[in-house]
């Protein structure tokens, strides 16, 4: 009797300890793809879980960006529904951390993810005091998109040739437009505005944005010459108008330039017969042009519960979403910045994957302003309309945006 009871105990032990190798670690991963980009990053999430099946599964949650960055402190301070993994975007970081929402991802990167796969000047840009609280997805950044049958149609190709448009060079355009006589169907450039047509513009002038204390500094002169030379562009004919749809103008051949995002190529691509390529936003000159780019970062909020085991498993996803990145540029349109990627014949024949080359690096500006949701939010209330109405004071147009954040801090 002893003898069985004794086997039964060792059988039990046996199939505990099988059940406790094979328990399967669950993800809880929040992410801002609400869009068709979502599908893309689905679809390779689905492809890890059935590869891992048994051992990691990733439970998915997208949420509008605005909603997400309201859910996250709330979960960390009550300790509820904390995801175990994020991707937000870079700009957030220094307040999320300032806010002591999110960890240091050290354990991932001595874990399984190697930070030599990503570029040092985007890693740089999530390292506070010494710690790394950010890896690099992607770069998301303000483009053009250029109408090549157009730009051929009025003999303008060279423009390209350095891979930059300046604005002297959109004037060019919009001459050549006037003299075919078609000024008043096709137009040579819209703009985008917000953050990532303003900012980029602004330093090129000169500008500063942040003091060496981090606080706004808006030069008000220097940003309405930046308004006053778009609203240059829009008088002469050689822009569209307020109300005009920037997007069906460009995919219906009626724009040559479109100021756009690398969000928007996901759309472009399944145009057929749409002929197109992509340049840096249009600049004042090539030697000087600077693009605003963004990028969505993996993080990790503050969660003390979360496992040795969890954490492992985050790692283990992480890298193997870098190495599988390539569907983020084909399907999303999107530009993964793992170099083993990025180094593919299949990625460097994608349009937006210029911002990757090596000669755009000195170019990208990558924002991580404290109060980068204030300074957005201002921006979206000046929105365009001093470019299009001549009444306003344009050296008006900076001061607002700089009030309107600095009392939004002062009310905190």
């Amino acid at each position: 009797m002893k003898k069985i009871l004794a086997a039964l105990v060792a059988l039990s032990l046996v199939l505990s300890m099988t059940a406790f190798a094979a328990a399967e670690e669950t993800i809880n991963f929040w992410t801002v793809f609400t869009g068709d980009d979502g599908a893309t990053l689905q679809g390779l999430i689905n492809q890890f879980n059935e590869e891992h099946k048994g051992s990691i599964n990733v439970n998915h949650t997208a949420i509008a960006a605005a909603d997400l960055y309201t859910k996250l402190p709330l979960a960390v301070q009550t300790g509820e529904g904390i995801p175990d993994l994020m991707i937000g975007h870079v700009e957030r970081l220094p307040k999320l951390v300032g806010d002591g929402v999110l960890t240091d991802v050290t354990y991932l990167l001595e874990n399984g993810v190697d930070a030599a796969n990503y570029p040092s000047y985007v890693l740089e840009r999530t390292n506070i005091d010494g710690y790394q609280f950010g890896i690099p997805w992607d770069f998301n950044a303000g483009v053009t998109y250029v109408n090549l049958d157009l730009l051929a149609k009025y003999g303008k190709e060279a423009v390209l040739d350095d891979k930059y448009v300046t604005f002297d060079e959109i004037k060019e355009v919009g001459e050549a437009i006037k003299a075919a006589g078609e000024a008043e169907t096709v137009k040579a450039i819209n703009y985008y505005g917000s953050l990532n047509g303003y900012l980029p513009r602004y330093e090129e002038l000169g500008g500063q944005l942040v003091d060496a204390e981090g606080n706004l500094t808006i030069d008000a002169e220097i940003w309405g010459k930046m308004i006053e030379g778009f609203r240059e562009l829009y008088q002469a004919g050689y822009a569209v108008g307020q109300e005009d749809d920037a997007s069906s103008m460009f995919i219906g051949g009626s724009l040559v330039f479109f100021e756009s995002g690398t969000w928007t190529n996901a759309t472009l691509q399944k145009i057929e017969g749409l002929n197109y390529a992509a340049v840096a936003m249009p600049c004042y000159s090539a030697e000087t042009a600077l693009c605003r780019s963004g990028s969505h970062t993996w993080m990790q909020p503050d969660n003390e519960e979360r496992t040795e085991e969890t954490d492992k498993a985050v790692a283990t996803f992480v890298d193997w979403m870098g190495a599988h990145s390539l569907a983020w540029a084909t399907d999303a349109g999107q530009v993964p910045l793992y170099k083993a990627v990025t180094e593919t014949a299949e990625f460097q024949a994608l349009p937006q994957t210029f911002l990757a080359e090596a000669f755009m690096s000195d170019h990208i500006h990558v924002y991580t302003y404290y109060h980068w949701a204030l300074l957005d939010n201002a921006l979206s209330h000046v929105g365009k309309t001093a470019i299009y109405d001549a009444s306003i004071d344009v050296n008006s147009v900076g001061a607002t945006v700089q009030a309107e954040v600095d009392d939004a801090i002062a009310a905190m």
